[in-house]
């Protein structure tokens, strides 16, 4: 039986977004995480499929995206650096992520640098 996946966002918030224009404030900060920490099991199935594949891939995926004003939808969503180098896995991660919106949509476009560390989880068989 394969290994099951933990993702975990680095640092959580604290090293989340790389600031472009204004509307980074705490509160917008709060609502990518929450958003992000929402396609969870959708990043986890991702990393589940490229497991299967190719067992010991681990490493920190940095994504990098705007967040549109007034819609608060994720776009322009790509991978900006990978220590994992899967084309499957890095495809299925940015098709997950440009799904999402911003709770609270800002005035202004925000671009964000999130990293996302993929690791098997230990404990499991």
């Amino acid at each position: 039986m394969n290994r099951l996946a933990t993702i975990a966002a680095l640092a959580g918030a604290l090293l989340l977004p790389a600031c472009g224009g204004s509307g980074m404030g705490q509160a917008v900060r709060q609502d990518i995480t929450a958003r992000m920490e929402s396609v969870q099991s959708p990043l986890s199935e991702c990393y589940r499929v490229a497991l299967e594949e190719k067992r010991r891939l681990a490493g920190t995926m940095w994504l990098r995206f705007d967040v549109e004003p007034e819609t608060g939808k994720f776009t322009n969503v790509q991978v900006a650096r990978s220590q994992v180098r899967h084309e499957g896995l890095e495809s299925c991660v940015v098709d997950e992520v440009s799904k999402l919106a911003l709770e609270t949509p800002q005035k202004t476009v925000v671009s964000v640098d999130y990293p996302i560390d993929f690791a098997p989880d230990q404990a499991a068989p």
